[in-house]
Order: C-alpha cells, then sequence, then structure tokens
C-alpha cells in the first residue's frame, strides 16, 4: 500500500513539472521577473511610466550611474512575450518594449554613449561578444554607441 501510494506522488510530481515546463514555454524566457520584487527593483522615478507594472520591474545592473531594469507592460499593452527595457539615470527613464522570443535579443535602447539590449536566458552570448557586446547581467548586453 505505501509503496503505490509513493509511486503515485512521485507521478503526479512529475506530471506537475511537466506542466510547469510547458507553461514557462508559452511566455518570455526571463527568469528574473519570476522572484519577488526587491527595494532595488522599485524604480527611484517612476513619472510618465503609466504603461508599465510598476510592480514587475527588476533590477538588472548598474554602470556609471545608469541603472537598467526590465518590466511587463500592463495588461493591454503589447502581447504576452512583449517584456520592457528601462534605463534609469538622473532624472529620466529610458524606455523600450518589444517582444522577447527565445534565442533572440528583445528590446534595445540606443543613446549617445550606449547601445543596450534586453536579453532571454537562452539566448548564445558568444554571438553577442562577436558583435562587441559585452555582458552586465545574464539578460542585459551593452556596447558602446559607435560600436555599431
Amino acid at each position: 500500500m505505501h509503496c503505490l501510494a509513493a509511486r503515485s506522488r512521485i507521478l503526479a510530481a512529475g506530471v506537475c513539472l511537466a506542466v510547469l515546463g510547458l507553461a514557462g514555454c508559452a511566455g518570455p524566457v526571463l527568469g528574473v521577473l519570476d522572484r519577488d520584487q526587491t527595494d532595488q527593483d522599485v524604480l527611484t522615478i517612476q513619472t510618465d511610466l503609466d504603461g508599465i507594472d510598476l510592480a514587475s520591474t527588476r533590477f538588472l545592473a548598474e554602470r556609471d550611474g545608469v541603472e537598467y531594469f526590465a518590466a511587463r507592460p500592463v495588461e493591454g499593452n503589447g502581447t504576452a512575450d512583449t517584456v520592457c527595457l528601462l534605463i534609469e539615470e538622473g532624472i529620466g527613464v529610458g524606455l523600450e518594449c518589444a517582444p522577447l522570443t527565445a534565442g533572440e535579443a528583445g528590446a534595445t535602447i540606443r543613446d549617445s554613449r550606449v547601445t543596450a539590449a534586453l536579453l532571454p536566458d537562452d539566448i548564445d552570448r558568444n554571438d553577442l561578444a562577436d558583435e562587441g557586446f559585452q555582458l552586465l547581467h545574464p539578460n542585459l548586453a551593452v556596447r558602446p554607441a559607435h560600436a555599431g
């Protein structure tokens, strides 16, 4: 009897893992958005961000006084695979939202100093290095603006 119950629990756990695995394939693959928001993930500047779900912002990296975040748009703004890249610097926030699909860079922001690209968890990072990008976070790559 105990052996049968143990097998049933193992089978149920396997089915749950399979369902979770399939559910994970439905949307963008950006694990950082699945963890709880911390104080570091909250933007200092929250003006003109009506289309962003502020509870979804996640800090990625900081370089030279510029902070980089990932976030989801509010429901109804974009598709299920839309993810946003936010750059907070000084008194302003740069924002770009785009679909994020497996193996391809998503939202990209270019300014006079850098090009920053949001990356899914499963992208080939070797190709990015060949294009002059440097990883600041597993989900964020930057390169000097003049490099491409």
